[in-house]
C-alpha cells in the first residue's frame, strides 16, 4: 500500500482544486470562453489579487492554459475532465437539493452552463 501514497497525494490535490469557491466561480467564469483576468475579476466579484493566486495555482496544476494577447493574459480551461468532473459533482449536489427549489435551479443553470 505505501507505494500507492504518492499516487493518492497526486489525487488528492486534484480533487483539492475543486474545494475552494473562488476556484470553483473562475471555472463557471471561463468554461465556455477564455477571458482575461479583469473579466474574471468583474465576472465573479473577487479581487484582483485572489483571482491571480487562484489562476496561478490552477494554470500549474494543468487545469488552465493561458496565452497572451498583447497586455492581456487569456485564461481558458484545457483539461476537459476537469469540467466533466465539475458538472458530475452539480448533477450530484442537484440530486440532493430536495427542499430548496430556488437552489435547485441555481445549480441546474450551471449544470447547463458547464455543458
Amino acid at each position: 500500500m505505501n507505494s500507492m501514497v504518492d499516487v493518492f497525494d497526486v489525487v488528492a490535490r486534484y480533487f483539492a482544486l475543486l474545494s475552494e469557491p473562488t476556484r470553483l466561480r473562475i471555472m463557471h467564469s471561463i468554461c465556455q470562453q477564455e477571458k482575461s483576468v479583469n473579466q474574471i475579476v468583474e465576472d465573479i466579484g473577487a479581487t484582483q489579487t485572489n483571482v491571480s493566486r487562484h489562476l496561478g495555482l490552477m494554470h500549474r496544476a494543468g487545469v488552465l492554459g493561458r496565452r497572451k494577447d498583447g497586455n492581456l493574459v487569456l485564461y481558458r480551461v484545457t483539461d476537459a475532465a476537469f469540467t466533466e468532473l465539475c458538472r458530475t459533482v452539480c448533477v450530484r449536489v442537484a440530486s440532493e437539493l430536495d427542499g430548496d427549489k430556488s437552489l435547485k435551479r441555481k445549480v441546474k443553470n450551471l449544470i447547463e452552463e458547464l455543458g
